[in-house]
């Protein structure tokens, strides 16, 4: 049986002699796995299709539930990601968050349109890479159902004013009136995540230490940890 789907690579592992095992984010079927073969000889047909972030429309052959890429047709391989060490950690992080957070063979078509464009901002935007790393990442864990909830404080509804707490286990914001105990966080931070939804991109310190909220919260509630970030974290 063969069948088509639009897809990202997340990873490739080397399989024999020339051969990947390919881990793939499909628009039509969540994350699937497939092997290619022959893509580690010199001149293979289908090289760029087993290459980190491409983009492109996979054919599977599938045979006893095993999937053998047989054709591809390139959209995208975002090249400028291999251009800059902090684009490439930061579009690092957007396919490992899909590793941890995507389930093999669900779709999940509003999370794959988000890493669409999270890799187009990181490879042609603009935008600093830390910062459209945090749009990502907000955005993304909203859709896995671990939305950070910046409408005033958790308890008394007030804006926080000046100071301002965070609450992991809730992924919410605390008054200094009503923090008990809260983690205290620069309110620049909080404000940064604020105008996230207004598409504004934080730069900086401020990105660097959003980047550090988001990773702080991660590891708490959902109790995942993104290699990538960590890194791109130390070059900021």
């Amino acid at each position: 049986m063969e069948e088509k789907a639009s897809g990202i690579v997340l990873s490739a592992v080397n399989y024999g002699e020339s051969d990947k095992i390919l881990n793939i984010f499909t628009l039509e079927q969540g994350v699937v796995s497939a092997k290619i073969k022959g893509v580690k000889k010199a001149g293979a047909k289908l090289r760029f299709s087993a290459e980190p972030f491409c983009f492109a429309e996979y054919v599977f052959a599938e045979k006893a539930g095993k999937r053998t890429v047989t054709g591809a047709s390139l959209i995208d391989s975002f090249y400028p990601l291999r251009e800059d060490l902090k684009k490439l950690f930061a579009a690092g992080a957007v396919t490992e968050f899909v590793k941890k957070f995507v389930r093999e063979g669900m779709a999940a078509e509003e999370l794959f349109l988000i890493s669409v464009n999270a890799l187009k901002t990181l490879a042609y935007g603009e935008a600093p890479p830390a910062g459209a790393l945090a749009a990502f990442l907000t955005e993304g864990l909203k859709y896995s159902g671990y939305a950070l909830n910046t409408e005033g404080c958790r308890e008394c509804g007030e804006e926080p004013d000046g100071r301002v707490f965070f609450d992991a286990e809730n992924g919410s914001f605390l008054c200094e009136k009503c923090a008990s105990g809260a983690l205290e966080i620069n309110f620049s931070t909080y404000a940064a995540l604020k105008a996230l939804k207004d598409g504004v991109y934080p730069e900086g310190q401020r990105a660097k230490n959003l980047l550090k909220l988001l990773d702080y919260y991660m590891a708490v509630k959902p109790e995942e940890n993104l290699k990538a970030l960590k890194e791109l974290i130390k070059l900021l």
